[in-house]
């Protein structure tokens, strides 16, 4: 990878801002960062979307303003203890439609799904829990570690940008109209947001025929708009005149 940009985002978004709605550069849903990525400046044979400013390493991502979808944080299996994922997928699991035994849910800290099952924070041993309602706790996830993997995703420092979508004449433009600087991942935040079923762990296994467990991408997932809460500093930037 080249030498990172030199790029004053503050001034350069309010550049962006005066522009108005502007053609997507790439079809599908690439075309939101890609886009964003030349009014910056940021060469195409760059590896990474990053850039620097005043002595930070700074990730630049995007958004449209309307998504609600979630996205994956981090794909992690727990600690199969005391149960193995054999035995949760046998136990609290069904049979699929391909005649599988399988298990395939959305687990939340606010209440427990279909299944009995619900996400617990354990704070004197720093877990978080997947329990049972009947049976309590089945396997674990240590705290310290999914904070280290999201640390391993997720900039230090990102900055993140919304954008009003329209199509015109069946082509997409984008209005980069707010944009946020955020510092320091917090993991108090992610256990706020965990709290408030705004994160969520998705299992995602099967067993297969010879009797070994197949994960699909087991892992947390937390909805786009709500990216910005897992850091502590947040500074929104002005963006119009």
């Amino acid at each position: 990878m080249g030498k990172l940009p030199v790029i004053n985002f503050r001034k350069k978004l309010k550049g962006i801002y005066k522009l108005g709605f502007i053609e997507s550069l790439r079809s599908g849903n690439t075309g939101i960062g890609k886009t964003l990525e030349e009014l910056f400046g940021i060469p195409e044979n760059n590896v990474s979307n990053d850039f620097q400013f005043e002595g930070r390493i700074i990730e630049l991502k995007s958004q449209r303003a309307t998504a609600s979808s979630r996205v994956t944080l981090i794909t992690k299996s727990p600690h199969w203890n005391p149960l193995s994922a054999e035995k949760i997928i046998r136990k609290y699991g069904y049979s699929d439609a391909k005649g599988r035994q399988g298990l395939k849910v959305t687990i939340t800290a606010v209440d427990f799904n279909t299944h009995r099952l619900k996400l617990e924070i354990n704070k004197p041993l720093n877990r978080i829990n997947i329990i049972h309602k009947k049976n309590g706790a089945v396997c674990y996830f240590e705290i310290k570690e999914l904070m280290g993997k999201i640390k391993e995703k997720l900039s230090q420092n990102l900055l993140i940008v919304f954008a009003e979508t329209r199509k015109k004449r069946r082509k997409e433009q984008f209005h980069y109209t707010e944009a946020y600087f955020l510092s320091d991942l917090s993991e108090e935040n992610f256990e706020q947001l965990l709290l408030d079923g705004v994160i969520v762990w998705e299992f995602r296994m099967h067993i297969k025929e010879n009797g070994s467990v197949r994960d699909h991408g087991a892992g947390f997932r937390i909805s786009e708009k709500h990216l910005p809460e897992l850091y502590s500093a947040k500074e929104k930037i002005k963006m119009d005149f």
